[in-house]
């Protein structure tokens, strides 16, 4: 078990740096939706929030130019709630740190600790611009 939530970002970071791979793709799924999520570490002298681990951008499967891009820590995304709710469809309700939790627990489970070289149709075309 990892020592934080999005452990398997730490470990892609280190696979990334050796590999000199500048940007990588995975593929998550939440709440009826699909994503391609790209994961850039940052790059030296690159403004970067404190605690700020990979920058991710999330792409909406079939609506590809509705993105978000967002600084992740060890343990959650640096965006306030009222952008995440939006974004990923969610309802609000009174036990929002709960629904959060289940987000960032769902999202770890899709992180892979390594660059993966067999890549959907879909990741390859965001990827290539």
């Amino acid at each position: 078990m990892n020592s934080s939530l999005f452990g398997n970002l730490e470990q892609l970071k280190k696979d990334m740096k050796k590999k000199k791979c500048p940007v990588d793709s995975f593929l998550f799924g939440y709440n009826k939706q699909q994503y391609v999520v790209l994961v850039k570490p940052y790059a030296k002298g690159e403004k970067k929030p404190p605690e700020a681990l990979m920058q991710l951008e999330f792409l909406r499967v079939g609506k590809l130019r509705d993105r978000l891009a967002v600084p992740a820590t060890k343990w959650q995304f640096m965006l306030d709630a009222r952008a995440m709710r939006n974004y990923f469809d969610i309802e609000y309700t009174e036990n929002l740190g709960e629904v959060f939790r289940d987000l960032y627990e769902r999202f770890a489970d899709f992180i892979p600790i390594q660059v993966l070289e067999d890549k959907s149709e879909i990741e390859q075309q965001v990827l290539r611009g």
